[in-house]
C-alpha cells in the first residue's frame, strides 16, 4: 500500500522528540550546559536507536491490525483505508503535540557547507550543506540496501512473488503472510529512520506527513507499481524537475510552476504510459 512509508514518516517526526522538543530541545543547552549541548549534538544517533525497534511495532500493529485485510481488496480500497488512517493518526499527533513545528538544530559536527565547488572544479562559489550531503548519502546507501534485499536475496524474491501470486506461493508451503508482515515492519523502519535525518532540515510539523503522502504516491505511480527501479527512477526525475523550477529566474518567467510542475509531468508521463516508467502488466489488475 503506497501511502504507508510516507505515514510512517510522519509517526516518526514526532517520536523524533526524545525531551518533549516543542518545548525541550532549544533550552537543553541552556538548562544543562555540556551535557545539554552533547544530547542534542547526539539526538540523531539516539533517535535513530529509538525509532527502530518503536517503528518495527508500529508498521507490525498496522500491518496486522489493518492492513492484512485489505491484500485481496481493490488496490483503491487499500490506498484509502491508508489515507484514512493517516489523516486519524495526524489528528492525534495534532492532539498530542499541538499544531506547532519543532525546531530541531543539526549536531555541531556537521553544521555549515561543503565548497562542492571544489569538489567538481566549478569554483569555491557552489557550497551545499554538509546534512543535506549526508542526507543524500543516507538516501542513496537505503536505496542500495533494499534493492539488494528483494532484488537478491531468496526472502526478497519470495515477497515479489508472493504479490504477484500468493496463492501459488503460498502451495509450496511458505507463510507469505508472515513475509508481507516483516517487510511492512521493515518500511516503517525506513520510514522513520527518514524522519529523523530530515528534520534539521525542515521542522516537523503535525501535517508534514501528509505533504510526503501525496508526493510518494505521485512518485511510486509515475515509476510503475510494483517496481522499485521505476520509483527511484520517477523520484530523481521529479525532484529535479522542481528544483529547477523553484529556481527564482524560472519563477519570475513561469509564477507558481514549482507549485504544479511534478503533477504537471506526472500527468503527461500517465498520458503516454499509463504503467508508469517501469510499470509491469498485472500489477494494477490484480
Amino acid at each position: 500500500c503506497v501511502p504507508t512509508p510516507a505515514l510512517s514518516v510522519k509517526i516518526k517526526d514526532k517520536s523524533i522528540t526524545f525531551f518533549d522538543a516543542y518545548k525541550e530541545v532549544p533550552y537543553l543547552e541552556q538548562w544543562f550546559g555540556e551535557t545539554g549541548k552533547m544530547i542534542i549534538d547526539w539526538s540523531v544517533p539516539i533517535s535513530i536507536m529509538i525509532a527502530i525497534p518503536i517503528m518495527a511495532l508500529i508498521g507490525l500493529v498496522m500491518e496486522r491490525g489493518l492492513i492484512k485485510h485489505f491484500y485481496k481488496r481493490p488496490h483503491a480500497e487499500q490506498i484509502l483505508v491508508t489515507f484514512g488512517l493517516a489523516i486519524v493518526l495526524q489528528e492525534l499527533i495534532k492532539a498530542a503535540f499541538g499544531a506547532n513545528p519543532i525546531p530541531t538544530p543539526a549536531p555541531d559536527i556537521v553544521a555549515g557547507s561543503a565548497s562542492v565547488g571544489l569538489w567538481l572544479g566549478l569554483g569555491d562559489s557552489v557550497v551545499y550543506p554538509w546534512w543535506r550531503l549526508i542526507y543524500m548519502c543516507f538516501a542513496l546507501l537505503v536505496i542500495a540496501i533494499v534493492f539488494a534485499f528483494l532484488q537478491l536475496t531468496t526472502y526478497g524474491m519470495v515477497v515479489r512473488a508472493g504479490m504477484q501470486d500468493r496463492e501459488t506461493v503460498g502451495l509450496f508451503g511458505i507463510n507469505i503472510e508472515r513475509r508481507f508482515t516483516t517487510v511492512f515492519s521493515i518500511a516503517a523502519v525506513v520510514a522513520g529512520l527518514a524522519g529523523v535525518m530530515y528534520t534539521p532540515i525542515l521542522p516537523p510539523d503535525y501535517h508534514m506527513g501528509m505533504d510526503f503522502l501525496v508526493l510518494s504516491f505521485v512518485v511510486v505511480v509515475v515509476g510503475g507499481m510494483g517496481s522499485l527501479g521505476g520509483a527511484v527512477m520517477a523520484g530523481f526525475l521529479l525532484g529535479i524537475l522542481q528544483s529547477f523550477a523553484s529556481m527564482n529566474e524560472v519563477k519570475s518567467i513561469l509564477p507558481g510552476i514549482d507549485q504544479i510542475i511534478i503533477y504537471l509531468i506526472a500527468v503527461i508521463i500517465l498520458l503516454v504510459r499509463p504503467r508508469g516508467l517501469m510499470g509491469r502488466r498485472g500489477v494494477m489488475e490484480t
